[in-house]
C-alpha cells in the first residue's frame, strides 16, 4: 500500500507532453541533432512525463490531434518552421483546420456548437515554441500566416524562437510572448564548455556541403583550402542528398578525401576520436561538433546561421565571402566565446517549473 501511495504521488506530478518532432520523414541528420537537445531540455523541465512525437513535416492524423488536445503541453522542436506564406510553404505541414481540429477533434458534433466549450479548448491546448526559426529572409507575412499562428500558439506561455530576426517577425504579427533563447542545441555551450574547445588549428578536419545551396565553385575552394592546411580531410553527408554536391566537383579535388556515412552516429565518432576541427556549411553541424568539444567555424549559406551569429557570436564566416580571410581564421588562434542568452533560456524554462524550489537558478 505504501508504495501505490508512493506511485500515485509521483504520477501527480506526470505530465503529458507532446513533441512535434522534425525527425519524422527526414532526410536530415541536423534534425536529428535538434530533436536530442529538445529531449534533454524537455525532460529537464518534466523529469517525470508521458511523451508523444507527432509529425511537422507530414500531416497530423486523428489520432496525433487528439494527442495534440490532449496534452498538458505540446512543444514544437526547431527548426525552419515558419514562414511568411503558410499557406503555399509548408516548412510545417499544417493547416488552419488543423489547428482548430486538434484543440476540439475530441468533441461531438453538438458541442460544436457550445462556443464556451472550444473557448476552453483552444485555452486549454498549450502549443509552444521551442527553437523555432524563421525561413530564409521573405516579405512581409500573409493575413493567412497571421490567422494560423494565431490559431495555433499559446497565447499565455512564452515561445521560445532561435534568432532576434524570428522574435520581430512574430511581434509584427500582434505575438508578443516571444523570448529569443538560441536554437536549444546551443544551450550546452557554456563558458566553461567553451573553454575546453582548442584555441589552434588541428591536423586533421571534417566539413559538409549543403544540396539545397550548392555553390559547387565555392565549395570545391573551400575543399582545396582544407586540403592545403589539414592533413586529413572528412565529409560528413549530413543528409544523403548531400553527395550530389561532391559528384557536381573535378574528381582532383574529391579523389583525397574521406566520406562519413549519413547517420549522426558516425559522425559522433569521428568528432568523438579526437584531434579534429570542423569547417562547413552545415549550422548544426557546426555546433555538433561545438558540443563535443571540436574547433568549428560555420560557412553561412542562408539566414539561419548568420542571424545566431549575430546574436551569440557563433563563429561564422560567410561562404563566398573573402578566401584570404578563412584561411586566415583556419590558421590563427582564437577562442570560442558563445554569447548565449542565459536570462532568456531560465524565463523560458522556468515558467514550467511548479515550485520555486525547482526553478532554474
Amino acid at each position: 500500500m505504501e508504495e501505490e501511495g508512493m506511485i500515485d504521488q509521483e504520477m501527480q506530478h506526470c505530465r503529458k507532453i507532446v513533441r512535434f518532432d522534425p525527425t519524422i520523414s527526414t532526410a536530415n541528420q541536423g534534425d536529428f541533432i535538434i530533436r536530442n537537445a529538445c529531449e534533454h531540455v524537455l525532460h529537464d523541465c518534466f523529469p517525470v512525463q508521458l511523451s508523444v512525437a507527432v509529425p511537422v513535416r507530414d500531416r497530423l492524423s486523428k489520432v496525433s490531434m487528439k494527442h495534440v488536445g490532449s496534452a498538458d503541453f505540446a512543444f514544437v522542436c526547431g527548426t525552419n518552421l515558419l514562414s511568411s506564406d503558410m499557406r503555399r510553404q509548408r516548412m510545417w505541414n499544417i493547416r488552419l483546420r488543423d489547428a482548430v481540429m486538434m484543440r476540439c477533434g475530441d468533441l461531438h458534433k453538438r458541442e460544436l456548437l457550445n462556443f464556451r466549450l472550444i473557448r476552453e479548448k483552444f485555452q486549454r491546448t498549450h502549443v509552444i515554441l521551442l527553437g523555432a526559426g524563421w525561413y530564409q529572409y521573405q516579405a512581409e507575412p500573409t493575413g493567412y500566416t497571421k490567422r494560423i499562428l494565431k490559431a495555433l500558439l499559446d497565447g499565455q506561455y512564452l515561445h521560445a524562437v532561435r534568432d532576434e530576426y524570428t522574435r520581430q517577425r512574430l511581434l509584427k504579427l500582434g505575438i508578443t510572448n516571444v523570448l529569443n533563447t538560441a536554437c536549444p542545441t546551443m544551450w550546452g555551450l557554456t563558458d566553461d564548455k567553451c573553454a575546453q574547445i582548442p584555441t589552434h588549428k588541428a591536423e586533421r578536419v571534417v566539413t559538409t556541403l549543403t544540396d539545397y545551396r550548392s555553390s559547387p565553385e565555392q565549395d570545391a575552394q573551400m575543399l582545396t583550402m582544407l586540403q592545403k592546411h589539414y592533413r586529413e580531410v572528412y565529409v560528413w553527408l549530413q543528409a544523403v542528398e548531400d553527395y550530389a554536391c561532391l559528384r557536381q566537383m573535378d574528381a582532383r579535388v574529391t579523389q583525397n578525401l574521406h566520406l562519413i556515412q549519413p547517420n549522426l552516429r558516425d559522425y559522433t565518432a569521428l568528432l568523438a576520436s579526437g584531434g579534429i576541427d570542423y569547417v562547413g556549411t552545415r549550422l548544426h553541424g557546426g555546433i555538433h561538433a561545438m558540443n563535443m568539444g571540436c574547433r568549428s567555424l560555420i560557412l553561412a549559406v542562408d539566414n539561419r546561421a548568420s542571424e545566431i551569429a549575430k546574436d551569440t557570436n557563433l563563429p561564422v564566416l560567410p561562404r563566398g565571402g573573402n578566401l584570404d580571410v578563412l584561411e586566415e581564421r583556419i590558421c590563427s588562434a582564437w577562442e570560442t566565446q558563445i554569447d548565449l542568452p542565459a536570462t532568456a533560456i531560465r524565463q523560458w524554462k522556468n515558467q514550467f517549473c511548479e515550485t520555486d524550489a525547482e526553478k532554474v537558478p
